[in-house]
């Protein structure tokens, strides 16, 4: 699937299919996340470990809408977003694109758990939402 499709298949419309990470609607936010980039014994991305160098990445605008849309998680929902999982390689191509679907991942759904506002390091974990 692409990556604008695996967004637009949850009910999210990217503006910038170019540029955004993330897109929003009235009940949600919906944060993409590289499989390279997350240890998946654990769950959990995090940007100041798996990611590449900030200073590539800090100033995009990609990065900044990220930042505005995981504050919102925060406040508004708890920090629980949908997640559009990438398996291509950061910097280089998106590759293919999937939704993730809790009810296909034994409920686990993911969770923005910090989020610096000024870098837009960010941390991320796949949690069952009644734990």
């Amino acid at each position: 699937m692409q990556f604008s499709e695996a967004f637009s298949s949850m009910g999210y419309n990217l503006e910038n299919k170019r540029q955004d990470w993330s897109a929003e609607k009235d009940k949600g936010v919906c944060i993409s996340l590289w499989s390279k980039e997350t240890d998946w014994k654990t769950l959990t991305m995090d940007s100041r470990l798996h990611a590449g160098d900030n200073q590539i990445w800090k100033d995009k605008p990609g990065n900044k809408k990220r930042i505005v849309h995981a504050r919102r998680a925060l406040d508004e929902f708890d920090g629980w977003i949908d997640v559009v999982k990438i398996d291509g390689e950061p910097g280089v191509s998106y590759g293919t694109a999937s939704p993730w679907i809790p009810e296909e991942r034994k409920g686990y759904r993911w969770r923005v758990t910090d989020i610096d506002e000024h870098t837009g390091h960010i941390r991320m974990q796949a949690q069952k939402p009644d734990s």
